[in-house]
C-alpha cells in the first residue's frame, strides 16, 4: 500500500509545490537510423492509488490517473 513507499524504497511522490529532478540514460542501438528522435514525458496524478481504490470500491472514473503536464524534446542523430 501507498503508506509503505517511503520505507520500502525510493518515495515517488511529489509533495505541493515541490520540484524534482530526474536523470535518464539511453543507449542508442549501433544501427539506429540517423535522423531525429522524440522524447515525450507525461506527468500523471492519481487521486487514489489502485489497492486503496479498489478496497473502497471507488467507481473508476473517480480514481483514474489524470494528465498534469506533458514534455517534449528531441536529439538528432549524425554520423
Amino acid at each position: 500500500m501507498q503508506w509503505n513507499t517511503k520505507s520500502l524504497g525510493v518515495d515517488y511522490r511529489i509533495g505541493p509545490r515541490e520540484t524534482k529532478s530526474e536523470t535518464f540514460t539511453w543507449y542508442m542501438p549501433d544501427d539506429i537510423p540517423l535522423g531525429k528522435i522524440t522524447f515525450t514525458a507525461d506527468l500523471y496524478y492519481s487521486r487514489l492509488v489502485k489497492p486503496v481504490a479498489e478496497y473502497l470500491e471507488v467507481p473508476d472514473e473517480e480514481s483514474e490517473p489524470v494528465l498534469i503536464n506533458s514534455a517534449v524534446t528531441w536529439v538528432e542523430v549524425y554520423d
